[in-house]
């Protein structure tokens, strides 16, 4: 006998034990332990729109376009200034005119995949006190230990610290900065 499972019954399939199995975690076991949270079923935009102090990033996300991108499959992680980093950027950031010097800014605080802040500790630990990672632009973000904290330094020179416990999505992890990694140029 022959059987023939067709693609929409292996999807149903697939879909019925994933959602069987999500009911057999131990969240307090996690917890407890210290272990690093489950990601979450948001997408980054969500993530970043569910967080008061993250209002102006995600209003820049949106208005550049590239909070669309955020809203799909790919795997992103996001170094989102807050808003009391980003009430430092001059009057003339919005607008249509300035849309591709605001998505080059916000690109380079972007880097592609879903990488944890200990991802990010273990590869400053393993490289000898710092590491350099690569930008959805066109830098690179370099990570430091400083005392228990890691900081983050952009392509210029602009060093932000973590100041808020990262966010784990669907689609990737948002981590809130205390500052702007690239300077904003709308000449650029």
């Amino acid at each position: 006998m022959t059987f023939y499972i067709t693609k929409r019954a292996f999807l149903a399939f697939g879909t019925a034990l994933a959602l069987a199995l999500s009911g057999c975690t131990e969240q307090g076991d996690d917890a407890a332990s210290g272990e690093q949270a489950e990601p979450g079923t948001q997408s980054i935009s969500a993530l970043i729109a569910g967080q008061d102090d993250l209002a102006i990033i995600g209003s820049l996300l949106s208005d550049s376009g590239l909070g669309d991108t955020f809203d799909g499959l790919a795997a992103y992680t996001v170094f989102a200034p807050t808003d009391a980093a980003l009430g430092n950027l001059p009057d003339d950031f919005t607008g249509e005119a300035a849309r591709p010097a605001l998505v080059a800014m916000l690109r380079e605080h972007v880097m592609p995949g879903y990488v944890t802040v200990d991802d990010i500790t273990r590869a400053v630990e393993e490289g000898g006190g710092s590491v350099e990672m690569r930008t959805m632009g066109e830098g690179t973000l370099t990570f430091r230990a400083k005392g228990d904290n890691l900081v983050v330094s952009g392509g210029s020179g602009e060093s932000a610290a973590i100041v808020q416990s990262e966010m784990l999505g669907g689609n990737g992890v948002v981590i809130p900065v205390d500052a702007v990694l690239k300077d904003f140029d709308p000449e650029a």
